[in-house]
C-alpha cells in the first residue's frame, strides 16, 4: 500500500470521527462473540457506523470483503497470572489465494496499552485457497504484575492491513477482530450502603449508617474522607458574583467516625452525623471517598453518593380561585408522593409524612373549614435479593430524585420506591366565586383538584 493511499485513508477516517463528534474508549460490553464480514451491517463498539465508512474502506480495501472472521469480536475478563484461550475462523471468500499473518495491532484508544507478548497466534502464518477456513489459536497470558483495567487491541490477519494508527482509529476494520480484556482481581469488600439520599430540615441533625462487608480472609484498612469528587455542592436559587451556585452548607456540617479496618469476615459500620445550619436552603450533593486498600475495587467504585434537600417551608399558602356554577357540595383532593428519603438514617426526626392546612372562601367571604373525609396511602415494592441494597431508579433518577423507600425499605427483600399520599376533603357548596388556600407541609409537591357537586364514586 501506498504512502499516499494511508494519508488519504486516515484523512476519511478521522474525517468521520470529527463529524461523529466521539471519543474512543474500548471498553468490554460484557461476553458475546459475533461472526461479521466487512459487507454486514454492524454496528462498531464506537460511535460510528460501519455501513456509511465502509464504502470508502472498500474503495482501498476491495480483498478485505472477501474474508470473513469468526468471531469479530472476543472480550475476555481475567485475573493477573491468568490466560484463556479462544478459536478464531478465517475463511477465504475470493477467488484467489491469501497469505495470513496474525498480528496483534494496539488501539491508540485504549485505558490500558495491552503489551504484544500477551498474546501468542497460532499458526503465525497460513496460505489460504479460495473456499478455504482456517482456525487460529489465540493464547492470552497476564502478567502478574499487571494493572487493573481495560486493553483493548486488534489482531490483524493479513499484513495488507495499513499502519496501526490508521487501522486501530476504526475498532472493526475489516481484515481484523476486536480482542477486548478487562484485568481485575475479586474485590473482598462489599459495600452495602452504595448511596444516602435524605429529605432534610434546616436546624436539625440526622445520622447515617454506611455498611460495608469484608468476605476474605484478611482484615482491609479504609480510611474515608469527603470529596467533591462525584458530586457537585450547590444551593438552589442562590448565585454567586462568578454566576456559580454557593454552597448550601459546607463539609464542616458532616463528621465521619470509621472504623481504621474491616476486620475478616466481619461488617463495618461508618456512622456519619450531618448538622443542618437553621439557615440552609437548597441542595448537597457530594461523595464520600472510603479509601479502602482492596485492589478489586477501583476507585471511583468507592465512592459513596450523598445528597441532601434541604425541605423547603413555605411561609404563605397556595391560592386557587375557581367558579361554582351550582349549589352542589364541593369536594377537594390533595395528593402528593413522598420519593422514599431517610434511606440508612438511624436518627434524627423521621416523620416525612405529607400534610395539609386547607380553607376556603366562598362567594360571600366567610371562611369555610372542609372536613377531612378520608386519608389513602399507596405504594410500590420492588423484590430483590437483600445481599445488596438496590436502587429502585436509574442512577441518573437518583441523582436528581433521591429514590429509595419509606418504612418498607431494606425489609429483608423488599424495597419500597415511591408514597402517595391522597387527603379527600368536603365542604357544602354555593354557587359563585370560591378561594381555595393550602399550606403544604413535610412535601416538595402536591396536587389538587376540586369537584362540584356529586363525587365520584
Amino acid at each position: 500500500m501506498s504512502i499516499l493511499d494511508t494519508k488519504a485513508l486516515k484523512g476519511i477516517v478521522c474525517g468521520f470521527l470529527i463529524i461523529a463528534g466521539i471519543s474512543i474508549v474500548c471498553a468490554g460490553a460484557g461476553n458475546g462473540d459475533t461472526a461479521v464480514t466487512a459487507k454486514e451491517d454492524v454496528q462498531p463498539k464506537v460511535g460510528v457506523s460501519i455501513e456509511s465508512s465502509s464504502i470508502y474502506i472498500a474503495d482501498y480495501f476491495p480483498e478485505f470483503e472477501k474474508i470473513k472472521i469468526d468471531p469479530a469480536y472476543k472480550y475476555l475478563e481475567l485475573e493477573p497470572g491468568d490466560s484463556d484461550n479462544f478459536t478464531v475462523t478465517v475463511e477465504n471468500r475470493d477467488n484467489k489465494t491469501i497469505e495470513l499473518k496474525p498480528d496483534l495491532i494496539i488501539t491508540p484508544y485504549t485505558e490500558n496499552f495491552m503489551d504484544e507478548n500477551w498474546t501468542i497466534i497460532s499458526p503465525s502464518e497460513k496460505t489460504l485457497k479460495p473456499g478455504e477456513k482456517q482456525e487460529f489459536q489465540v493464547k492470552v497470558s497476564i502478567p502478574e504484575d499487571a494493572y487493573l483495567g481495560n486493553y483493548a487491541a486488534l489482531i490483524a490477519f493479513t499484513e495488507k492491513v495499513p499502519d496501526r494508527d490508521v487501522a486501530g482509529y476504526y475498532p472493526n476494520f475489516p481484515g481484523t477482530m476486536q480482542l477486548n480484556i478487562q484485568v481485575w482481581v475479586r474485590p473482598s469488600v462489599q459495600i452495602l450502603t452504595p448511596y444516602v439520599n435524605d429529605l432534610v430540615e434546616a436546624g436539625k441533625t440526622y445520622t447515617y449508617e454506611i455498611k460495608l462487608r469484608n468476605t476474605g480472609d484478611k482484615d482491609i484498612a479504609i480510611s474515608p474522607e469527603l470529596t467533591r469528587e462525584g458530586g457537585i455542592i450547590y444551593a438552589e436559587d442562590v448565585v454567586s458574583s462568578t454566576g456559580m451556585p454557593k454552597q448550601t452548607f459546607g463539609d464542616d456540617a458532616i463528621s465521619v467516625e470509621a472504623p481504621e479496618k474491616i476486620k475478616a469476615g466481619e461488617t463495618a459500620v461508618i456512622e456519619l452525623t450531618l448538622a443542618i445550619p437553621a439557615d440552609a436552603k437548597g441542595s448537597y450533593s457530594g461523595s464520600l471517598d472510603l479509601n479502602i486498600d482492596d485492589p478489586g475495587i477501583r476507585d471511583y467504585e468507592e465512592l459513596v453518593s450523598l445528597n441532601f434537600r434541604i425541605l423547603p417551608v413555605p411561609e404563605e399558602p397556595y391560592e386557587k380561585i375557581f367558579e361554582a356554577e351550582t349549589d352542589g357540595p364541593i369536594t377537594l383532593e390533595i395528593k402528593a408522593y413522598q420519593y422514599g428519603y431517610g434511606l440508612y438514617t438511624t436518627g434524627g426526626n423521621r416523620d416525612l409524612t405529607p400534610s395539609f392546612n386547607v380553607s376556603l372562601i366562598d362567594p360571600s367571604g366567610n371562611e369555610v373549614t372542609p372536613t377531612l373525609v378520608n386519608t389513602k396511602y399507596s405504594g410500590s415494592i420492588n423484590i430483590v435479593d437483600d445481599t445488596f441494597s438496590q436502587p429502585p431508579y436509574p442512577i441518573p433518577y437518583i441523582a436528581s430524585r433521591a429514590a429509595g423507600g419509606m418504612e418498607t425499605y431494606n425489609q429483608g427483600n423488599y424495597q419500597g420506591g415511591a408514597t402517595t399520599f391522597v387527603n379527600t376533603y368536603s365542604a357544602p357548596g354555593a354557587a359563585g366565586e370560591w378561594t381555595l388556600s393550602i399550606l403544604p407541609r413535610n412535601t416538595e409537591n402536591f396536587e389538587y383538584t376540586v369537584t362540584i357537586g356529586a363525587a365520584e364514586e
